[in-house]
């Protein structure tokens, strides 16, 4: 079985309990997924999946050379996938996308799966199993799982899977120690939770959509407030890199900027790659961000959480969490009061703290 995937973290992270579905019916399968390449952090450790294939985005490619290494990346590809002779390909998209359809059937695939273009469409016969994409407004996770559930596929649990690099992991306590952090839980192997024993809060300052973005005025208050009233170290996180950076726009000054502005210095934990950053949140207590991929890997790893949406529709993106409270105002992010913030972290804290 061959299951295409194409976009971001929080997209995958909300595919993975269908891996979890396609395993269970299928235990004796392999399961391949091709993924975008930096995605790939998010599912090598993946227990449902035997293999992992990847790809380079277009705007991830380098210069203005990206697009034809993209092209013939997908080349490379599509060769290797007819040479693993797929059964069943399997495209996970809300609607039909040329891409990963065309993936789909290129791979040799006999029986190709996903959601069905218009009867207009002329290329319709690329997909031969679906369903038809209907204006439902259903949960990001529950796309793939209804997918596979028209070929007979029953779901196999909502969790989201997510399992850290203990290396990384490792890596990251040390960074800790150095900073001058001490405490049982940074020693505890595998990671673990003791109650009392933790106290660290990881804030997230970066968004790519401009109504998801919060002032960084309000993150210090926030972060003053978390140290002062709970007791957290807060640890600053942020998209690395310069903000004139073409490929990947950082925000190294802005965390910067919020570090000097709050009453106690933070830590300024920089992550320039997903595991690192997969590995920051799994060995954090909390979790304050703006919603994105973020909120889908802290909820991937058990963390309570709060999250200031803008215009992002939380009925389809929420992340799949029994641990978060969602915060929302006139669909934008930086219309939310720094007081509900901070009520609703001391709220998170006291039901779900460690």
């Amino acid at each position: 079985i061959l299951v295409l995937h194409q976009y971001g973290i929080g997209d995958f992270l909300c595919a993975t309990p269908t891996l979890r579905a396609l395993r269970r019916a299928f235990p004796g399968a392999h399961l391949a997924i091709l993924v975008a390449g930096y995605c790939r952090a998010l599912v090598e450790r993946n227990p449902d999946v035997d293999e992992v294939l990847t790809y380079t985005r277009p705007k991830h490619g380098s210069g203005g050379l990206g697009r034809l290494a993209y092209y013939g990346g997908l080349l490379r590809v599509t060769r290797d996938l007819r040479a693993k002779s797929f059964d069943l390909a399997v495209a996970i998209r809300r609607r039909f996308m040329n891409t990963i359809a065309c993936l789909a059937y290129t791979s040799g695939a006999p029986w190709r799966l996903g959601y069905l273009p218009p009867a207009s469409h002329p290329f319709r016969f690329i997909l031969n199993l679906g369903r038809g994409t209907d204006d439902t407004l259903i949960h990001e996770m529950d796309v793939g799982l209804a997918l596979v559930a028209s070929i007979g596929v029953p779901p196999a649990g909502r969790e989201v899977t997510l399992v850290p690099d203990p290396q990384v992991q490792e890596a990251i306590r040390h960074r800790l120690r150095e900073a001058g952090i001490s405490r049982p839980a940074l020693n505890l192997e595998p990671p673990g939770r003791v109650p009392g024993g933790g106290n660290l809060a990881l804030v997230h300052i970066s968004s790519r959509r401009e109504r998801s973005r919060w002032p960084l005025a309000s993150f210090a208050q926030a972060g003053d407030a978390l140290q002062e009233r709970l007791g957290l170290t807060v640890l600053l996180s942020w998209a690395p890199g310069d903000a004139n950076n073409p490929l990947f726009p950082g925000d190294d000054g802005k965390a910067e900027e919020v570090a000097a502005r709050m009453r106690t210095r933070p830590i300024l934990l920089r992550t320039p790659t997903l595991r690192e950053l997969i590995a920051a949140v799994s060995l954090s207590d909390f979790v304050l961000s703006t919603d994105g991929g973020l909120m889908h890997i802290a909820a991937a790893l058990d963390i309570p959480q709060v999250v200031l949406f803008g215009k992002t529709p939380t009925s389809q993106w929420a992340p799949i969490t029994g641990k978060s409270v969602l915060l929302q105002r006139d669909m934008r992010a930086d219309r939310i009061p720094v007081d509900e913030v901070v009520a609703a972290s001391v709220a998170v804290m006291s039901r779900w703290g460690r």
